[in-house]
């Protein structure tokens, strides 16, 4: 049996006026029978706008009434999907597009054990449109009544999941940061995406606006090996990966091979010898350190690895004077 929830966009926003964050248990008396998940909750991005992360699994089959007057929707799902009934139409929102819409309301099903990551960006249709300044008459006619009309349409604007848009997300999903950087740093990724995204809507014209699957499939590996670079101290692990780009486990190594003839974990190897070689030329840190910031836990474990990648030992790659003031940087 589906659990019956309703929420107010509106009145979302009139809260946060008030306050950084409402968490969804205040809105949603039964969120945490619903949705397992470390945070779910509405975060303001300014006056007129705020931001929802999505990043749960569903603990039972649920109906969400919205209430969302001339209020742009932007979703962007990085795994997972969900059903959205608006009207008379029923659409699958999943990781293939990113979706801009604009409707008074809507109803998102999701069924037992789903598991969503991504976010919701919803702001004010003025607003959108006088900050952003987006020409509403050069777009296609099909898409100008999401942004001119308090009515919005039923058919929502899809643009592609760019690697950068999806970086962006995956940066504000992974935030390690604590309050109030947290909440800092969510603003600047969230303001990120709606200007890129108002940048791509303001040069649509008459373009197609689909995105390939094959294409979709790839730019999800060139996010994964971004990952990869990008956390070189704590590399996730291929399901873990896996799961952030929205891929299984098979189309993630195959995909691999095909974009850079290795494994995901050999290309993360690679980046974390390779990271650590240049860390070791510029004879500012000590061996250990170096292990440290690569991900390795301690000297010995980081050396063996080190000496298998390149057939020679971390302290080759020393430079001389910094290779004698640490000569005592040595395996106990």
């Amino acid at each position: 049996m589906q659990t019956l929830l309703n929420l107010d966009f509106r009145t979302i926003q009139s809260e946060l006026l008030k306050r950084d964050f409402i968490h969804s248990s205040e809105l949603l008396s039964v969120a945490s029978q619903v949705f397992r998940t470390k945070e779910h909750g509405y975060r303001r991005i300014d006056d007129h706008s705020f931001l929802h992360v999505l990043n749960f699994e569903a603990l039972r089959p649920y109906s969400l009434a919205l209430v969302r007057p001339d209020l742009i929707c932007i979703q962007i799902v990085m795994r997972g999907s969900y059903m959205r009934r608006a009207v008379d139409r029923i659409d699958v929102v999943d990781s293939t597009a990113v979706e801009i819409s604009n409707l008074p309301r809507s109803t998102s099903d999701a069924k037992l054990g789903a598991k969503l990551r991504g976010l919701l960006i919803v702001c004010e249709r003025q607003h959108f449109i006088d900050t952003f300044k987006l020409d509403v008459r050069s777009l296609p006619q099909a898409y100008r009544p999401i942004f001119a009309s308090q009515l919005g349409s039923v058919e929502p604007m899809r643009l592609p999941l760019t690697p950068s848009l999806a970086t962006a997300t995956d940066q504000l999903l992974a935030c390690p940061y604590p309050e109030p950087l947290r909440t800092i740093h969510a603003r600047a990724k969230a303001m990120e995406i709606i200007c890129e995204l108002a940048t791509r809507i303001n040069t649509l014209g008459a373009r197609s606006t689909g995105v390939p699957p094959a294409r979709h499939r790839e730019q999800a590996i060139e996010i994964a090996a971004a990952i990869y670079r990008r956390e070189i101290d704590k590399p996730p692990s291929i399901d873990q990966l896996a799961g952030r780009v929205g891929l299984n486990r098979n189309e993630l190594t195959s995909g691999f091979r095909v974009l850079f003839g290795s494994t995901p974990r050999a290309y993360g190897h690679m980046i974390r010898m390779e990271h650590a070689q240049a860390l070791l030329r510029s004879g500012t840190l000590s061996i250990s350190e170096v292990a440290r910031r690569v991900g390795y836990e301690g000297y010995s474990s980081f050396s063996r690895a080190f000496l298998a990648y390149f057939d020679r030992p971390p302290a080759s790659n020393l430079p001389n004077l910094a290779r004698m003031a640490r000569s005592g940087d040595a395996e106990p």
